[in-house]
């Protein structure tokens, strides 16, 4: 039989690819947070009595936490579901994190082995989920920290199309120097690691940087979307919100470009 994957948050963009992905191999459950999954939950982060339903009744091998919600809850949800896996040795957490974690300190591009600085809430946020997440799991705790995630039709791209429609202004960080992260590459880093049995911090996202600003009008040109109004948010000297790569176990099949990442928004 096939080991039970449960995704918190399956039906949102970063779910649906870790789904798509993991399909063949594991047997999947998915939740929703406004309205009932197909052959699934509906799950909100506030309902940690239904959390405790779902993981007792699903058992499930390995729980992929995508889910969305105001922070002190979603603290909260985490809490329940990792005293729910602390000592029992097979079970895996795979929590999403964000670049946020690093956003108090945008002198440089971050690794792994970054110690988190962040200065938003959000990044605070996720700071405090991971910290506490490593204390109670250890060793059954994976981290993907994500970047901008894109993919083909995303809401990134349709506001694009909007706004080029509209005409009306879209603000836009020129000298702010990111990486990409493509939706699928999730989905192939999270069946890699599974299958690979590796745990820690994996930050997934393009091994190469570029100004956000430039990205938005590369996307522009590789979609044929006219280019929408700019506004420039002003930022003097050149900042990083770049979550690099470093693990050496990753393989390269799984290591993507910028200009990957611009063909494969085209390909689809």
């Amino acid at each position: 039989m096939k080991p039970k994957v449960l995704i918190i948050g399956g039906t949102g963009l970063v779910g649906r690819s870790i789904r798509d992905s993991l399909t063949q191999t594991y047997q999947v459950v998915i939740t929703a947070g406004h309205h009932e999954a197909e052959g699934g939950y509906q799950l909100q982060a506030e309902d940690r009595d239904r959390l405790l339903e779902i993981l007792e009744k699903e058992n499930p091998q390995i729980v992929i936490s995508s889910i969305k919600g105001a922070f002190q809850p979603q603290y909260a949800f985490h809490t329940v579901l990792s005293d729910w896996l602390v000592g029992k040795s097979s079970k895996r957490l795979l929590f999403i994190s964000t670049a946020n974690v690093f956003d108090g300190d945008l002198s440089q591009p971050c690794t792994e082995q970054t110690q988190p600085n962040p200065e938003s809430e959000y990044g605070k946020y996720k700071r405090d989920c991971e910290t506490m997440l490593m204390e109670k799991l250890q060793e059954q705790l994976i981290i993907f920290r994500l970047s901008t995630v894109w993919a083909p039709q995303c809401p990134r791209i349709q506001e694009l199309r909007e706004h080029s429609a509209s005409e009306e202004p879209l603000k836009t960080y020129p000298n702010d120097y990111v990486n990409i992260t493509l939706a699928s590459q999730i989905g192939a880093y999270a069946e890699y690691v599974l299958k690979h049995d590796l745990r820690g911090i994996f930050h997934v996202a393009t091994k190469d940087m570029v100004d956000y600003f430039e990205f938005q009008k590369l996307v522009c040109d590789q979609l044929e979307i006219k280019l929408p109004q700019f506004v420039s948010e002003d930022i003097q000297e050149k900042v990083f919100q770049a979550v690099l790569p470093a693990r050496t176990e990753i393989p390269d099949t799984l290591q993507l470009t910028v200009s990957q990442v611009l063909a494969a928004l085209k390909s689809s």
